[in-house]
């Protein structure tokens, strides 16, 4: 295999730029991605909404999300009875417990409550 040939492997490209994606970019046909998009809308509305995120926390979501979909992926495979590299597993658990820690475990509670001066406009309208 030529080196241009192994780039395009890597890059999934034959001009040898890489092409950047994001989990949004999947389609969400596999219980992976519908996990791990369904783990970062958790997390989201546990700090309070997406809305409400800085970037650096919704990449720190992302990154905790997409781990917890692979640990449940290795759970899954070690209550089958399938090899699982242990280590791995719980290097993955630990960086994840980091993550989540960075962001808050406390569920942040959104405020829904409209103001007096809203709800008497609403009122009288």
């Amino acid at each position: 295999m030529t080196t241009a040939n192994a780039t395009a492997m890597q890059t999934g490209s034959t001009t040898g730029k890489a092409q950047l994606l994001t989990l949004s970019d999947l389609d969400g046909r596999t219980q992976a991605a519908r996990r791990a998009k369904a783990l970062v809308e958790t997390i989201e509305t546990d700090l309070g909404g997406a809305d409400r995120l800085t970037g650096a926390q919704r990449e720190l979501v992302t990154r905790a999300a997409v781990l917890g979909a692979l640990i449940q992926h290795s759970e899954v495979r070690m209550l089958a009875g399938k090899k699982v590299d242990f280590s791995d597993y719980l290097a993955a658990v630990n960086v994840q417990r980091r993550v989540l820690a960075t962001l808050g475990l406390d569920r942040k509670l959104r405020d829904v409550t409209p103001d007096l001066g809203d709800y008497v406009q609403r009122a009288t309208a």
